[in-house]
């Protein structure tokens, strides 16, 4: 029998002192979960999941007397009214047997709150195994406290949305570093799965396939003008067909979606958001969704009725643009600076100090294992671009539309800080740095988890 040593006890103090608290923090997920359940009236948006449910639960009872494909075909998730996307309504018409409104609402938000509990409670072990203690409860908190729970009450796909794109995210970066095929084939199946959720995906994927081109372009004239043989693991021989199977992929799942939408309104990726983002204010834009619910409408309008940016540009000064984009900012900071924002912005800034004091207290790499990982500027690159263009979007989009799937982007962000934040630390202490620089990162995310607790619990203790 091994002895048991000084290891080995802190490895179960470790676990031990996670297992408390993940443990404390879903007592408090699930009481405020149940603590904010709504009582009222359902708004727009989630009549309008409700519609499409009750469509979806007819697709679920197929009839195949006159055919065998065509109603295979409907059972797939691709109902669309142009703002609704279907993965919700077609998950919850499993749960929808007839019962009273009630009921179905109460049961579809205990399976919302199982499928974020479960998906936390693996990311919190993943992340416990890969990173300190305190940064595995910090991202846990985050994208807990900050992300789902808000999204709890509502009957809409916000829920499943957060989860598939901190996956498609992963992915992302995972391809970035090395990009092997398997990698590029679950980044189209998380993105298709996070588009059926909400279309605020696009973008995303969109910037992935740029930077990830480019980098196969760099990696094809390194390889035929340089001599120098580095030691990456990203083969831009692999792109092409990366490519390939990363749209295969992402058609064979929101494939019935895009028919759907070409079917009724002319466009396989049409959302009425993107059209109307380049209106006024909210009531103009609901009444111009009002006014055009179909493909013929929409191709009846004429020139000037048309919202586009060439007529934006053409009717606004560039004052005017930069003014709306100020309030937008101004009003997402106010909704998420305490609840998830200042949070991010700690995480930053514990990475600027990281790298400062690492690059000017350590000494200077010597081999591979003390080095930033070889991809490390493709993958910054990746993740500021994308959370500008998100945003972005969002603060221009919230003059007319509401930006709630920003919230989704918390959890992305917090992951990447702290996995940087890691990376860096362990090639710090390879280059023999002080245990300082440890002990300093450390208080830091204990200090950060600890008022995350106290905050969160006096609001348990006193709802």
């Amino acid at each position: 029998m091994p002895a048991f040593t000084r290891h080995h006890l802190n490895l179960w103090f470790r676990w031990s002192l996670f297992v408390l608290g993940m443990a404390v923090f879903v007592t408090f997920y699930v009481g405020k979960a149940f603590n904010s359940s709504r009582k009222g009236s359902w708004t727009v948006e989630e009549e309008r999941h409700l519609k499409l449910t009750e469509q979806s639960s007819l697709d679920l009872q197929p009839e195949f007397t006159r055919s065998f494909s065509e109603p295979l075909k409907r059972m797939m998730p691709h109902r669309t009214d142009g703002l609704t996307q279907p993965l919700w309504p077609w998950v919850a018409a499993w749960m929808h047997d007839g019962a009273e409104l009630p009921v179905f609402q109460k049961r579809t938000q205990l399976f919302q709150l199982g499928l974020t509990l479960g998906f936390l409670m693996v990311l919190g072990i993943t992340c416990a195994r890969n990173f300190t203690l305190p940064a595995a409860l910090l991202i846990v908190l985050i994208a807990g406290w900050h992300g789902f729970l808000p999204t709890l009450s509502w009957f809409t796909g916000a829920a499943l949305f957060h989860v598939f794109f901190l996956l498609t995210w992963v992915a992302c970066l995972y391809a970035l570093q090395r990009n092997s095929l398997w990698i590029y084939g679950l980044t189209g199946a998380f993105g298709a799965l996070a588009y059926l959720s909400e279309d605020r995906i696009l973008p995303l994927l969109v910037i992935f396939v740029l930077i990830s081109t480019i980098r196969a372009v760099w990696g094809w004239l390194k390889t035929h003008w340089t001599s120098h043989d580095g030691t990456s693991q990203w083969l831009w021989r692999n792109h092409l067909f990366g490519l390939i199977l990363f749209a295969s992929c992402f058609g064979f799942i929101a494939g019935s979606r895009m028919v759907e939408a070409r079917a009724k309104f002319g466009s396989g990726f049409f959302s009425y958001v993107d059209q109307v983002r380049w209106l006024e204010d909210e009531p103009s834009a609901q009444a111009w969704i009002r006014k055009h619910p179909s493909a013929a409408s929409l191709k009846s309008l004429p020139l000037e009725e048309r919202a586009n940016w060439r007529i934006y540009v053409g009717t606004h000064t560039q004052h005017e643009a930069f003014a709306r984009l100020q309030t937008g900012l101004q009003k997402l900071w106010q909704i998420l600076a305490y609840d998830g924002g200042w949070h991010i912005i700690g995480l930053l800034f514990v990475l600027i100090a990281l790298l400062a004091v690492t690059w000017c207290g350590t000494p200077r790499a010597c081999h591979a294992g003390q080095k930033l990982h070889p991809e490390t500027m493709t993958t910054i690159f990746f993740t500021v671009t994308v959370s500008l263009t998100i945003v972005a979007i969002a603060a221009w989009d919230n003059a007319v539309w509401p930006s709630d799937h920003l919230r989704a982007l918390l959890a992305p962000l917090a992951l990447s800080l702290v996995w940087a934040s890691e990376s860096v630390l362990r090639r710090a202490r390879r280059r023999s740095s002080a245990r300082l620089i440890t002990y300093a990162y450390l208080t830091a995310l204990w200090s950060m988890v600890s008022l995350d607790f106290a905050l969160h619990g006096k609001a348990f203790l006193n709802p």
